[in-house]
């Protein structure tokens, strides 16, 4: 398990447009937006590898294929791969 924090710049707004994606077996599984929440935008159990992710630059692009394509759980155990830790909460 491995975090990436993906960033481009902000909006037209100003809103921020950052990800939190989990990389497991070098494949992405799953994104938070970080909005105003940062790392806390992530289920708890991934918090701290969140907060030590590596920042990379992104376009805007990849930015909205990311949250279009994968999921954004709110538990940790609903994402994909990680069902076994439903019994750890």
């Amino acid at each position: 398990m491995n975090f990436q924090h993906l960033c481009t710049h902000n909006d037209r707004n100003g809103n921020p447009r950052r990800l939190y994606v989990l990389i497991n077996d070098d494949r992405r599984v799953a994104v938070w937006d970080e909005g105003y929440l940062g790392h806390h935008a992530v289920p708890g159990i991934f918090r701290d590898a969140a907060y030590n992710a590596e920042r990379m630059n992104i376009t805007p692009r990849l930015y909205r294929e990311l949250l279009r394509e994968l999921p954004s759980p709110k538990w940790a155990h609903d994402v994909p791969g990680y069902a076994h830790l439903r019994d750890y909460l």
